[in-house]
């Protein structure tokens, strides 16, 4: 379970949103919209604790989010970015990266596993042998829900959807369900 309570940030004196609050239980999915620069980004990343809260709390699986338990935080955690920035030639190492991470350490790293994800997402093995940039963003997307799966982090599953909006305003605007 994810619950963000009251949640603010802010760079200096500009606030970027104030008041958020989400409650997601497991398998449930959340979609989080707004104008450019209005915090979505920013939000992810205090959910993973690399950007602070100015108020408000996060808590995930009953832990809360704080300097002191981030690392445990982050190993229930699997975050894909809209754009990977990795600087790695081969989709090879791209794909083994995370296996070396500490938070992962503890999964060894199997291409028959990875094979059996690629599948289930409509990758084709070769895909897993070319250069980075002779695949799409799309693709490389798909690969690394495959990594998070194979770490046995919890992935989005077909269930009622929840969409919060950040507004310039900072409000909260919710939708349900679709």
């Amino acid at each position: 379970m994810l619950q963000i309570e009251n949640a603010s940030i802010a760079y200096g004196n500009d606030i970027l949103f104030s008041g958020f609050n989400l409650q997601l239980e497991r398998g449930e999915i959340a979609s989080i919209s707004g104008p450019s620069g209005c915090g979505k980004s920013s939000l992810l990343n205090a959910i993973l604790g690399f950007t602070p809260l100015k108020e408000g709390r996060i808590v995930l699986n009953g832990i809360l989010l704080d300097k002191g338990n981030v690392d445990v935080v982050r190993k229930q955690t699997a975050w894909i970015p809209q754009e990977l920035a990795l600087p790695l030639e081969w989709v090879k190492d791209m794909v083994q990266l995370p296996f070396g991470l500490k938070a992962n350490r503890g999964t060894p790293f199997s291409e028959t596993r990875l094979f059996a994800c690629f599948e289930d997402l409509g990758l084709e093995q070769e895909l897993y042998y070319k250069r980075v940039n002779e695949i799409s963003g799309g693709q490389r997307q798909r690969m690394m829900i495959a990594v998070a799966s194979m770490n046995r982090l919890p992935l989005s599953t077909p269930v009622p959807r929840k969409k919060y909006s950040l507004s310039s305003a900072g409000r909260q605007k919710m939708e349900v369900p679709y």
